[in-house]
């Protein structure tokens, strides 16, 4: 057994020993309980049955395929040799309360340890902590002293742990924002890659708040912000306001990484500079800002400043002039009126949310004629703004309305959910 994992778990086990555990069923404990011959659901209660303070000898188990302090040639060891036995003994290790295997966990990651006993470690951690030991498995993955580069199968074995505790744990999401801080900077790349896995607004606004904080990690923060636009979790003003401003940038790979960005968030406000940019002196910049004003607006200009300039000119000049009594129209108007309201509203692309609302309004007073018209300007205007109001129309007698609201909820969200309302809780705000 490594020298370092020796002394770890004699400090640990006279510790344990200490404590009014259980005893253990077999004399001789673990070496016994291996050696014996039974089934896999036996050796399961054997393992189960064990003193606490021999659990760091079952963990050097699984992390060596042997018994600590057996020797080479006895019944324990030939016993033990099987991947089998050593996965038993890790989810035996899970299933024990984590007031047992918090301590031996914090023990370990107060002292170097090679990089086999990390990687069983975070894997053990995975499998049971809460959000509460998320600062345990950065340390157990790396030393905020150590200064070297992080071994691939270390950040992979963080990542997969993250994930673990955090799909056990949502609540955990916001002990992850003082990683960035609080951990080796190392680590800062894959708490960006656990983050981006999780549908949440919660992690969309925590990965949008690292931005400028860690040298280089800018170009991977935007670019993960941006797909959670794409997926559906970037409707936050303060999420577009803080990628926006980066389109002021110097560096042309951060203004490119920006606009698309903020094209897939769909953010009308960055509209302006982004017009601002269409003659950038790089090709770069150029490519992603005219993307970008083709995912914000629905319009297929291609790379032409001018048709592009013309538009936005005539989109401001009708929200000055024309917009505001229309939109009040579809709030408040009835039949004829409402129609052709919505009909002129909708040949325009820019301010989407806001015109939204409007028709979001509509739902509730409507005739169910107009509520399934609302519904398909909703499906068609694809804004997160929406949702509420159409879950309640999944509430309506009218086949007809249901059909509508759920296409419309369908074509917002990506999600291929039921017509039972309770299906869709987890999208509501």
């Amino acid at each position: 057994m490594p020298a370092v994992l020796a002394l770890a778990l004699l400090t640990f086990t006279n510790s344990a020993s200490a404590q009014d555990a259980r005893k253990s069923a077999f004399a001789g404990g673990l070496e016994r309980a291996l050696a014996e011959p039974g089934t896999a659901a036996e050796l399961r209660r054997r393992f189960a049955s064990l003193d606490a303070a021999e659990l760091p000898q079952l963990f050097a188990f699984v992390v060596e395929g042997r018994v600590p302090g057996s020797a080479s040639g006895s019944p324990a060891l030939r016993a033990s040799t099987g991947e089998d036995q050593r996965q038993i003994a890790r989810e035996c290790l899970a299933a024990r309360p984590r007031r047992e295997i918090v301590p031996l966990l914090e023990d370990l990651a107060g002292r170097p340890q090679e990089t086999m006993v990390r990687l069983q470690a975070q894997r053990l951690l995975g499998a049971m902590g809460s959000g509460d030991h998320i600062k345990l498995l950065a340390r157990l993955t790396v030393s905020q002293h150590e200064r070297v580069a992080l071994a691939p199968e270390l950040r992979a074995g963080f990542t997969a742990a993250l994930d673990g505790i955090l799909a056990r744990d949502a609540a955990g999401v916001s002990q992850v924002a003082a990683l960035f801080s609080e951990s080796s900077p190392g680590l800062s790349s894959a708490i960006v890659e656990s983050l981006a896995r999780l549908d949440s607004l919660q992690a969309t606004r925590i990965l949008a708040g690292q931005l400028g904080r860690t040298p280089g990690l800018d170009p991977l923060l935007l670019a993960r912000l941006g797909e959670r636009g794409r997926l559906g979790w970037g409707s936050d003003e303060s999420v577009r306001y803080t990628v926006r401003r980066y389109l002021g940038q110097r560096d042309p790979a951060l203004v490119s990484a920006a606009a698309r960005a903020s094209g897939q968030l769909g953010d009308d406000g960055a509209v302006e500079a982004l017009v601002g940019l269409m003659e950038h002196e790089d090709e770069r910049v150029r490519t992603s800002v005219f993307e970008a004003l083709a995912s914000i607006s629905g319009m297929a200009f291609g790379p032409d400043p001018a048709r592009w300039t013309s538009w936005h000119n005539a989109e401001m000049r009708w929200w000055d002039e024309e917009a505001e009594a229309l939109l009040v129209r579809i709030e408040r108007g009835r039949g004829l009126e409402f129609v052709r309201a919505a009909g002129e509203v909708l040949e325009h692309g820019l301010f989407r949310d806001r015109i939204a609302e409007s028709f979001s309004q509509a739902l509730a007073r409507g005739t169910p004629a107009e509520v399934r018209l609302a519904c398909r300007a909703l499906e068609q205007l694809r804004s997160r703004q929406a949702i509420n109001g159409l879950l309640e129309c999944l509430e309506r007698e009218e086949p007809e309305v249901r059909e509508a609201a759920m296409r419309a909820l369908n074509a917002i969200t990506g999600a291929e959910l039921s017509p039972e309302l309770g299906s869709w809780d987890e999208l509501a705000g």
